[in-house]
């Protein structure tokens, strides 16, 4: 299984055109039962795997902000990150970084958590969004790079979550949110994400506007439609006495290339005008509807 995966992620490559810069091998490193020659051993095993398999791509390996598991993770032929959470100090981080690792090692912060994992019969694990955000900052004011883990939320399936065991058992739950700055179905965590956006707008340039969506619009509905948006309901559309002409959903629609649009009629009673060229008896839509500029089609 490990040589079919990497096989197909060895043509993704950036030096092949493709879009894969860097591959991480990690290891427990922190976890004081395994020994300074087995993580040596293993992080060498996977390395030379990789290499084998035809990777020319940076390696690194991943360690916790300490002395033990620096020591642990730095291997030749390999760079090392960092995993850490808000409750460390950025400061100390790269200080025991550049104590440990070589001088032109990059300051990279793999695994940036922006809480923890949930276990079974205990409080949901949150971290206050401007806390979080602080941190965000003090990396890139250092001139760090950073990486969110999590950045969206998720769910572990079937038989998928784990536990940890220390001291004592405590098994995981499914939820594998991490209070993360993106949730589970694609909305922005509403403090969270902003309060890093922020951040990040004061060290790169952003979009001064970002995708906020597009307009449903419709030049004639007779009766009533639902719209859903990938089988979410979005809105309910319907002809007016006061606009009979044009609908327009006041929910600008945000939509990725793949999203699917259905608008299901509902039938509403004819319409018997005194005005003949109203065409009152047309039922549901008497053109394609519109998304933005956009006109849509089956």
């Amino acid at each position: 299984m490990y040589y079919q995966l990497i096989s197909r992620l060895a043509s993704l490559q950036y030096h092949l055109d493709g879009s894969i810069i860097n591959f991480q091998i990690k290891d427990d490193s922190d976890v004081s039962l395994i020994s300074f020659d087995e993580t040596h051993s293993y992080y060498g095993y996977l390395r030379d795997g990789l290499i084998k398999r035809g990777i020319r791509s940076l390696i690194n390996t991943l360690a916790w902000p300490n002395g033990i598991s620096l020591e642990k993770a730095i291997v030749p032929n390999t760079w090392t990150a960092i995993e850490y959470t808000v409750k460390h100090s950025t400061s100390d981080v790269l200080a025991v970084l550049r104590k440990h690792a070589p001088n032109h090692n990059p300051f990279m912060v793999m695994e940036y958590y922006p809480d923890w994992i949930d276990y079974e019969g205990q409080r949901h694990q949150t971290v206050d969004s401007n806390i979080f955000a602080e941190g965000v900052d003090k990396i890139l004011k250092y001139n760090g790079s950073i990486n969110f883990y999590m950045v969206f939320g998720g769910t572990n399936f079937q038989f998928t979550n784990g536990s940890d065991r220390t001291l004592a058992y405590h098994p995981i739950i499914t939820f594998y949110d991490y209070n993360a700055i993106i949730t589970e179905c694609g909305d922005a965590y509403p403090t969270k994400f902003k309060a890093v956006r922020d951040i990040i707008a004061k060290y790169l340039p952003l979009p001064t506007n970002p995708n906020t969506g597009e307009p449903l619009l419709l030049s004639w509905i007779q009766d009533r439609g639902v719209v859903l948006l990938d089988e979410m309901v979005q809105g309910v559309l319907e002809w007016t006495e006061k606009d009979p002409l044009t609908l327009i959903n006041s929910n600008f629609l945000k939509t990725n290339p793949n999203s699917i649009l259905d608008i299901l009629m509902e039938n509403k009673g004819r319409c018997c005008s005194v005005l003949p060229n109203l065409g009152c008896n047309f039922k549901g839509m008497k053109s394609k509807p519109r998304l933005g500029l956009r006109e849509l089609g089956n």
